[in-house]
């Protein structure tokens, strides 16, 4: 019997015509065609009708490639970092189909299982020991409560661009209006000049901000800390614990030794985890206030600290209360990247 709902040959339907005009019912060419009656009926009434085998125009086409040659042809799901025409020609050939055909099929197919073409994160390459030190510092610290991170000072260091900012921008224009000056994004020769601080921050708002000449390297960062890491860490209290990444100039031999005669508390760390860094939030918003407030080198120094000094304590508290969930999702994902 022919499959449900499979199209028949002009030269099938043709056959069902000639035998029934020669005197057979439709049980017989049923039976030699190896079709069901109804099928039968269907296409001698449609021929009766309109003296032709032809089907009337419809919208759409009948599918190109049939259930079995999909499946053969084209297995989507081992191939979700692809795009529909790359699949394509990983599987030409494949049930005679050409490329052509497999594209759009591919497309949908896509679609039909979920999955859609979507610009991919942008995270930090985690090998498995990163992954395990995330897990295990997810594990010693999924029972600490909130008293417990309001008294972390978080630390890092970033560098502030005059123009050309490193993330992707938008504007809402007309079609017409792409080379206006309020639609283009100016850039200069050489990014137009840069600025790299070292900051803090905690629960109860901003702290020192400190603008960084030259290259960074172990002596530089101990100057930092010995004029501004005390005043800062007195501010949170009894119980206040350092935060600070594993860069180089951050775990060498110096600062260790700095840190331990300052009897400093510091947060052991798991590396390449900016997702759990408190203060990376802080610089997504300073970096944000500055666009179009800077047009020489020479200001950026000044509207940094203003700017700096007007982020609320809201602002600086809101993160901090997310550690928790971090923590957690970190332990759903082994280690893993999350959503934050």
């Amino acid at each position: 019997m022919a499959p449900h709902g499979k199209e028949l040959s002009e030269d099938l339907k043709k056959r069902i015509v000639a035998l029934h005009k020669g005197g057979r019912g439709y049980k017989k060419i049923a039976n030699t065609l190896k079709l069901s009656c109804r099928t039968v009926a269907k296409t001698i009434q449609r021929f009766n009708r309109t003296g032709s085998t032809r089907n009337r125009p419809r919208h759409g086409r009948p599918k190109k490639l049939s259930a079995c040659t999909c499946s053969a042809s084209c297995p989507v799901m081992s191939f979700e970092n692809m795009n529909a025409a790359s699949i394509a020609a990983e599987v030409e050939g494949v049930g005679g189909v050409s490329p052509s055909v497999l594209r759009p099929y591919a497309r949908r197919r896509l679609h039909q299982i979920g999955l859609h073409g979507c610009r991919p994160r942008r995270k930090p390459l985690l090998k498995m020991m990163h992954k395990k030190a995330c897990k295990q510092f997810a594990e010693d610290k999924q029972t600490k409560d909130m008293d417990y991170w309001k008294h972390v000072l978080w630390s890092d260091e970033t560098k502030i661009n005059l123009f050309s900012s490193d993330g992707v921008k938008r504007v809402w224009r007309q079609p017409d209006e792409e080379y206006k000056d309020k639609c283009v994004l100016p850039t200069v020769m050489h990014d137009g000049g840069r600025g790299m601080v070292w900051g803090c921050m905690s629960a109860a708002g901003t702290g020192e901000l400190q603008f960084i000449e030259g290259t960074v390297n172990g002596n530089m960062y101990c100057d930092i800390l010995k004029q501004i890491l005390i005043p800062s860490l007195r501010k949170l209290g009894h119980g206040a614990v350092f935060q600070h990444d594993n860069d180089s100039k951050h775990t060498s031999k110096t600062t260790t030794a700095l840190l331990k005669k300052l009897r400093v508390k510091v947060l052991d760390w798991p590396s390449m985890s900016p997702d759990l860094n408190r203060i990376e939030h802080l610089w997504g918003i300073l970096k944000r206030k500055m666009e179009c407030k800077v047009f020489n080198i020479h200001q950026l120094r000044d509207v940094v600290m203003e700017e700096w000094k007007r982020i609320p304590v809201a602002t600086c508290e809101a993160p901090v209360t997310s550690m928790p969930n971090r923590v957690k999702a970190v332990l759903e994902n082994n280690g893993g990247h999350t959503k934050y």
